[in-house]
This record gives structure tokens, sequence and C-alpha cells, in this order.
């Protein structure tokens, strides 16, 4: 039986005017109760730092580099500054960060965001003038996600797989909770990328890690054999049909080449990010993105090796440790070992085995 074709929106095809009232009444209330909810869950990992070092994080508003926030901030103690870029009542990100303000004010830790284009060169400047005020040392970490989810013309259009779900209307992530959330399972295009799509992949996922480190280390912030220079990295497959055939694997290319540059200019701990697909609102963008992320948890989680937003924080705590001095960091191994099983699970899945294939995943923490 053929799959049906459906189009693939943003938010799983949420209307505008009911994400900006949601937002507007709940969105506040609702990033400040989560946080309540996971502070009971971070625990101090006993990373340390010294007091004049900083961790500026590019992105770090949602998903996986939040995650990584609160457990800096409040499982460790440790000062985050961040560089974000939501529009209010219309991206939860934008009062996640109102709620990780608040709540360092609080616990006396010192927290400084700006919502602003992280790869404006006065944005740059005003944010490591700041910095040098009050820290010697900077350890950044990049998880800007702002990337055209189509392929290079040499490639040519194509469908891929995937399902449609409901996202949550508050969190904006996929909301695997409820089976009432799966709504379909087909086939969706993946356009061909334009030279526009090009630029701007490469400027905010391909090259903003060497704007941001030039600076800091000609200010004096980036020490050598000290400083830890990061970004959160998906090792995809070669063959994959969309990441691995445009702009999203260029980007992510030339993010390696600038971690290189950096160790080689300037001496520091380059450290790749390897995580698997998470349950964010940027997996979501992807085409096949969402079946990607539901079959491979389902796997993971009948094989007791699943990893929520929480864990994979915990996790990376590790390149803080003096002895860390690997290239990169493997959070993403037993992800990796299943890719054949997911593979053969998604030639096998039909119609008729939709949703009941992921019914498991209502019952697991997935955010």
């Amino acid at each position: 039986m053929q799959l049906e074709t459906f189009e693939k929106k943003p938010l799983g095809g949420a209307d505008l005017k009911v994400i900006m009232k949601t937002l507007m009444s709940e969105g506040q209330k609702g990033a400040d109760e989560l946080l309540e909810k996971q502070l009971k869950e971070i625990k101090p990992i006993g990373v340390k730092l010294p007091s004049d070092h900083v961790v500026l994080m590019l992105g770090g508003s949602n998903g996986i580099l939040r995650a990584v926030t609160l457990q800096l901030l409040f499982g460790e103690k440790i000062p985050v500054y961040g560089v974000h870029y939501d529009r209010a009542n219309l991206q939860i990100g934008y009062n996640h960060v109102e709620s990780i303000k608040k709540e360092a004010a609080k616990q006396n830790i010192d927290s400084r965001w700006w919502n602003i284009d992280a790869t404006d060169p006065k944005a740059i400047e005003e944010v490591v003038n700041t910095i040098k005020e009050k820290y010697s040392v900077v350890h950044l970490i990049n998880g800007i996600a702002a990337g055209a989810t189509k392929r290079y013309e040499e490639h040519g259009t194509i469908k891929v797989k995937d399902i449609d779900l409901s996202y949550h209307p508050v969190y904006q992530y996929p909301d695997f909770s409820k089976i009432d959330n799966f709504k379909k399972f087909g086939m969706v295009d993946v356009a061909v990328a334009n030279e526009g799509d090009i630029e701007r992949t490469n400027k905010f996922m391909g090259t903003s890690t060497t704007l941001w480190v030039e600076p800091l280390a000609k200010a004096g912030l980036i020490k050598k054999d000290v400083s830890i220079v990061a970004f959160a990295d998906y090792d995809f497959e070669k063959d994959d049909p969309v990441y691995g055939m445009g702009p999203l694997a260029g980007a992510k290319i030339l993010q390696r080449k600038s971690m290189s540059d950096a160790k080689n200019n300037f001496g520091v701990k380059a450290v790749r990010l390897c995580y698997p697909a998470m349950d964010t609102t940027a997996i979501g963008a992807i085409p096949g993105g969402l079946l990607m992320l539901a079959m491979t948890s389902v796997v993971l989680n009948e094989k007791g090796k699943f990893k929520n937003l929480h864990t994979l924080a915990e996790e990376t705590m590790e390149i803080f440790k003096p002895d860390f001095n690997k290239e990169e960091l493997r959070t993403d191994d037993d992800f990796q070992k299943m890719l054949p099983e997911f593979h053969a699970r998604v030639d096998a899945l039909k119609v008729e085995d939709f949703p009941k294939a992921f019914e498991s995943l209502t019952k697991v923490s997935m955010p």
C-alpha cells in the first residue's frame, strides 16, 4: 500500500494566533512551573570551576542546552551567561529564560542573558565587554539551531517517511504523552535549498563559533589549555536523505572545521557534543525527524538505554572535569549502535501498525 503524502507544518500545524494567545496567557506560568518541577530532579555531579570562570551558551533557552544550563546553574552552581533569539509570545524559550533568571537571582548565582542575534558583531562586542568586567576565563558552548531542512540542488527533491504529531501547546516540543497525539504516518516532501537557505544555515550553524572565539580570545577570555569550546552536534548518517545531503550537513562540516581552527589557533579544548535524536522543538522541523526520534526512542527504551534531556545534560558535565581530554563526548553510543534496527523497523512499519507501534512512548519521560 502506497503511503499518503502529508504536509509537514511547524509545531505540528498549530495555529499562529493560538500559539500567541496560549503563550500570553500561560507561557510564563508554565515555564515557572516546569522549572520548579525540574529543580527537584537536578542533583550535583561534582563539577567545580574557579570563581573567575563563566560558561557562555549560544542558545540555551530550550532543548538540550537549556537542560545543560540548568545542570550547570542549579546542580553545579556555576555561572552561566546566554545569548538566545526568541520572540516573546511566540517562542517558549523567552519564558524559559525569564524563569532561569529569576531562579538564579533567588539562589544568588550569576546568570545574564541577551535576546539578540548571536551573529551580530555589535551584539558579540557587547557581551564580550560585559563578561570581561567580571570574569577571566570563558567556556563556550554553541547550540544554535537555525538551519534549512532541505537538500542541495544536485540531490533534487525527495519524499521521506515521517509521522505527524501534536506538540505541547505551551512547551512546544513534540508531545508523545498521549496516543491521540499521533496523527498520521506517511510521506513528506523535502524541498531543494536556495542560495539564501545555504548562506543562512552556514552563518548560524556553520561559522558562528568562530565569530565568538576570535573576539573572546582578543579580549583575553580564551585561555590556552583551559578554555573549553564545544558545540552540540548530531553525528548524522552519511546517506541520510535530508541531514546528510543538504545545508545541515554542510553547516556541521563547517562547524567541525571551526572547532579545529579554535584548537589550532588558540589552544582551546575543542569538544564535539555528540547527542542522539532528542525530543526538542528543532527535531520536528526536519523531514523524517519525528519518525527517527519516535522509533529510536521505542527501541532504546525496550533495551533500557533511552536517555532524556535531563540524563544527557548530566552526562555533558563530563567535559568540565579536569581529566577530560577528548575531542568528542559521545552520549549517543547506544543510539548509533541501534540504527540498523531502527531502519529495519521503519521499513516494516505499516499504516495499520500506526500509532500502536509507538504506544510505549506515552509512558516515557521524553523531553
